[in-house]
Order: C-alpha cells, then structure tokens, then sequence
C-alpha cells in the first residue's frame, strides 16, 4: 500500500493527480483543499472511492499545514510516501504586467506578489517542513513540486513572455528551494523534484469556453510554436499531463533528486 497527499486537490491538476492515485485500490489518497465545502466534484469522486481522505488544509497558513499533516498521520500510521505540492495562486489583476510596469509602490508590489509568494514559496516551506516527518517515514520518500517551463530563461525569450511575472517568480524561488532540500535531506534518502506539467488544458466552466480564453491560447500556441516549431499542436489534457508526471515520479532517484525537470522527465518542453 503507498500513500500519497497532494494540495490544492479541489480542481484542475489536483483533482486530476488524486483521480489517477485512487484507481489503484491499494493507495491510500490524502486530498488536500482549503474548503472541502465548496469541492463539489472531489467530494463526488470521494463517494466512489473509499481510499480518498478529504482533509482541509490551506497551504498559506503554517499552522493548517500541521494540523492536516496530524490527521494524515493519525490515518496513515504516522508516514507518508509522497506528498504533491500542487496549490498555487497568482494576482490575475495584474498578470498583464510586465516587470517596468510593476507601480513604484510598496503596497501595491507587496498585494501583486502576495498570493504567488505565499503559495509558490511560503506554501513551498510550510508543506514541506510540515510532512517531511511523514515522509522520512514512509518507503518511497518523495516530494514533488508542480513549477513551470516559464522559469527557464531561455523560454522566456524565446517566446516572449514578459508578463505573469509574480507567478513566475514564485516558481523560480520553489526551484531553488526544491534543490536547496534535496542538499539537506540527502542523507536521510528523501529525494525532491521541481516537475512542470506541459501546457495543459485546465479549464472547467461551461461550454463552449470564453472567446477570450479561446483568443489567448491561440496567442500562446502561436509564441510556443515560434520558440520551438515541435511544441505541438494545443495544449495537452489534464489527464495525459498527470499520467506522464506519474511516470517521471515513479522513476525519481537520489541522482535526479533536486532537479526541475519536465512532463518528458528532461528538459524538453514540447508538448
């Protein structure tokens, strides 16, 4: 039996890693979301697998972090095999920014990169620190991170990205820490990756999707398509997104352990 917790479990890539874990009967499949009230379909899905645990927990706040990682271990047996650090935020008001646009003032810097921060960096260090008990004992001892292909420097020139800075840069900042643990926690055999998911396909309103949102994934396909002319032809599902991350994780070694790396397990961005 392998035990897996995995936040920001309510929708998108969360809700998708927790679908794929619990097909597996065997698994033992900790949801964590911060209003398990509002998680209409993961509650669904729990209903029809009994190996799903929903457990509220907000990654922003220290103290959620150790209480949800008390009622896991109080169900698990006090370990864990891998925890998925999905949750992530970013200011959509000012995603259009690009970095000379950022006002000359400290409360409205502050507000623009609060919610990357304290998901992407402080959320990064709370649910870790907050697990790494559970995880040193557990058999598999991993820690993954969701990051983006936008914190490559050379993507972000390729394409021409000069906007969603704050989101951005809180994925560089978990990058860095990803590897800064990996340092640390060697020695104990705990191993830690930063893993982007591809260009995925998250949207889950109604149909058809929004003209707007329609217009920008064109926009975004035309700029990746420019950079590297194998990118693909759209964006990948949330199910193919997953089913290829399981696989770079069930091989994560000691050797490639703090490393960030793709959907392809490399660092190929293509879809």
């Amino acid at each position: 039996m392998s035990s897996y917790a995995i936040t920001g479990a309510s929708r998108g890539l969360g809700r998708e890693f927790v679908r794929q874990f619990c097909q597996n009967p065997f698994n033992i499949v900790f949801a964590l979301v911060r209003s398990p009230d509002s998680a209409t379909k993961l509650k669904e899905l729990s209903q029809e697998n009994t190996n799903i645990h929903i457990i509220k927990a907000d990654v922003t706040n220290p103290q959620s972090m150790i209480d949800a990682a008390a009622q896991i271990s109080a169900i698990s047996g006090d370990k864990l095999d891998v925890l998925i650090h999905n949750a992530v935020a970013y200011n959509q008001a000012s995603a259009h920014l690009t970095p000379s646009q950022i006002p000359l003032d400290e409360e409205a810097t502050h507000q623009m990169f609060g919610d990357a921060l304290s998901t992407s960096l402080y959320g990064m260090i709370w649910a870790t620190n907050a697990f790494l008990p559970l995880i040193e004992n557990g058999t598999s001892k991993k820690i993954i991170h969701l990051s983006t292909a936008l914190v490559d420097q050379d993507v972000t020139k390729k394409v021409g990205m000069a906007q969603q800075v704050d989101y951005v840069v809180g994925k560089a900042a978990l990058n860095v820490l990803v590897a800064k643990y990996a340092v640390e926690l060697e020695s104990k055999g705990i191993k830690m990756l930063a893993i982007a998911p591809g260009w995925v396909d998250t949207y889950d309103g109604p149909l058809p999707k929004p003209t707007e949102l329609e217009a920008m994934n064109a926009e975004i396909l035309r700029r990746f398509q420019k950079a590297d002319p194998n990118f693909g032809a759209g964006q990948l599902t949330m199910e193919d997104s997953v089913r290829m991350q399981l696989e770079v994780i069930a091989g994560l070694d000691m050797e490639q352990s703090g490393t960030f790396v793709s959907h392809h397990g490399d660092q190929s961005w293509s879809q």
